[in-house]
């Protein structure tokens, strides 16, 4: 928790709501202006503040986004909390269609964040690829352990599990940070449920034990 300003004092009350106010102006913007035109500016008139006052709270606007991003992350508790339940293998269907289901919902519930958090990621910027590495590992590790409990360490190393988990988290949230309708090959419209029915048969292919 945030209990001073740049300037080393205390909050208060009527600093924690100024700080407040600027978050969520932030939260706001990032769903309806480019990236871009996120400005010191921008988010303190939505805020009804000065732009003075923004710098008293953070040094810039990445730091800002990076407070949003770091929000989103604290959200993906449901996804991981699915994956931390037992499983079981006459189950294994109904489970992985769960997670994936999970999964779309945490990105449909922080959408704008999560897009500019991965733009500036794969642009560079290392602390926003901190956070998402930092959200993503214990979901990866977690794939990662059950793969290799499926499977038997005896057929897949660790570090193949691992990256057969990156592999497959990477697909599923380039899925469903950019799902839309597309031609299906008997030409038919494909929707985000057929997706999701896909990544979940996938997944469960993953974590089923291998042919004798």
């Amino acid at each position: 928790m945030v209990r001073t300003n740049k300037q080393g004092q205390s909050l208060g009350r009527k600093g924690s709501e100024s700080r407040h106010r600027l978050i969520a102006a932030a939260r706001e913007l990032v769903g309806t202006l480019q990236s871009d035109r996120l400005t010191v500016r921008s988010i303190s008139q939505a805020a009804g503040l000065a732009s003075q006052t923004f710098y008293l709270y953070f040094k810039d606007v990445d730091e800002l986004l990076l407070v949003l991003s770091r929000e989103a992350s604290n959200q993906i508790g449901e996804v991981a909390a699915v994956l931390a339940m037992p499983w079981e293998r006459e189950a294994l269907e109904a489970w992985t269609s769960q997670f994936i289901a999970a999964f779309y919902r945490y990105w449909d519930s922080n959408r704008a964040v999560l897009t500019l958090r991965n733009f500036r990621a794969d642009t560079g910027h290392a602390d926003y690829l901190a956070v998402r590495n930092e959200t993503m590992q214990p979901i990866v590790r977690g794939l990662a352990k059950r793969i290799i409990a499926a499977q038997g360490s005896a057929e897949v190393s660790e570090r193949d599990a691992a990256a057969r988990a990156i592999v497959i988290v990477a697909a599923i949230e380039r899925m469903a940070s950019r799902y839309s309708a597309t031609m299906g090959a008997d030409g038919g419209a494909l929707d985000s449920l057929d997706f999701k029915r896909a990544e979940a048969h996938i997944l469960l292919l993953m974590l089923s034990p291998l042919p004798q």
